[in-house]
């Protein structure tokens, strides 16, 4: 079923001074049209003032105006904002058309290491702000969900003091598009801890290694985690599937469950979604 979509939401706050448009106070909802004429789906006849809004629109948002938003409903390999189509068919869409969400993703694909680690270390909550947009693009296009992928992006690098080969903050092994490093990590083996040499994926940014990092999960090992998730959206219960299998150490979920709980991250989420 097609949800209203607010044209003044596709506006910028220079564009809506030229409108005479007023924002509400900020916040996630962004900003609203006024009372009269400017909500709903592209209306058959203009609405009062539907002219002086579009007028200031650019051709990309009034593309993306044109286009009804959709709820969190099921799609059929929808194209992410990744770039390719979706694996997991059932995910929902989530900040498809949403400006705001795609700016977000671009500007992760161009911080820096010292950016994030900075981030890690002064401000937790900027951490996750800068990792939110694309990680909620994991969940819609791979089923993960995104409370999993801060959480995991913020234990594996410790708050990006240590990001293998810069960007990978996931800890995945193997070899990336950038190639792959060889560094000393610990895993747990027969009941102790040991150190060893293991091959881990080089990323060419953070938004990429979230994108692979959610690929990962469809790799046939998780087939039990995505699945049940994404029959009852249960957090959860999809760590608790994952636990033994991405990661060697024994209070894996727990750890992973705690960052969760500590900072808010299903309220971060649940609150950024747009449905």
């Amino acid at each position: 079923m097609n949800q209203p979509m607010s044209v003044s939401s596709l506006l910028s706050p220079q564009q809506l001074l030229q409108s005479g448009v007023r924002p509400q106070s900020p916040g996630l909802s962004g900003w609203q049209a006024p009372a009269q004429g400017l909500t709903g789906l592209r209306p058959q006849a203009p609405a009062p003032g539907f002219n002086r809004i579009s007028s200031l629109l650019t051709p990309d948002q009034l593309q993306t105006y044109s286009q009804p938003q959709r709820q969190s409903t099921p799609l059929a390999n929808p194209l992410s904002l990744f770039g390719q189509q979706s694996v997991s068919p059932s995910a929902p869409a989530i900040g498809l058309t949403d400006l705001r969400h795609r700016n977000g993703i671009q500007r992760l694909q161009q911080m820096q290491p010292a950016e994030l680690k900075q981030l890690g270390e002064k401000d937790k909550k900027a951490f996750f702000a800068a990792l939110l947009p694309a990680a909620i693009e994991s969940e819609r296009t791979f089923g993960v969900p995104a409370e999993v992928t801060l959480a995991q992006a913020a234990l594996e690098s410790g708050w990006a003091r240590s990001p293998i080969g810069g960007f990978n903050i996931f800890g995945i092994k193997g070899s990336g598009p950038a190639g792959k490093t060889t560094v000393n990590t610990t895993e747990f083996y027969n009941g102790r801890y040991v150190k060893i040499k293991d091959g881990f994926a080089k990323y060419h940014n953070f938004a990429q290694a979230v994108e692979k990092h959610g690929k990962l999960f469809h790799n046939g090992y998780y087939d039990k985690a995505v699945n049940q998730y994404a029959k009852d959206k249960n957090v959860d219960r999809f760590v608790d599937n994952i636990h033994g299998i991405y990661a060697t150490d024994p209070n894996y979920s727990r750890k992973i469950k705690g960052i969760i709980d500590d900072f808010g991250l299903k309220q971060l989420v649940d609150s950024t979604r747009m449905v």
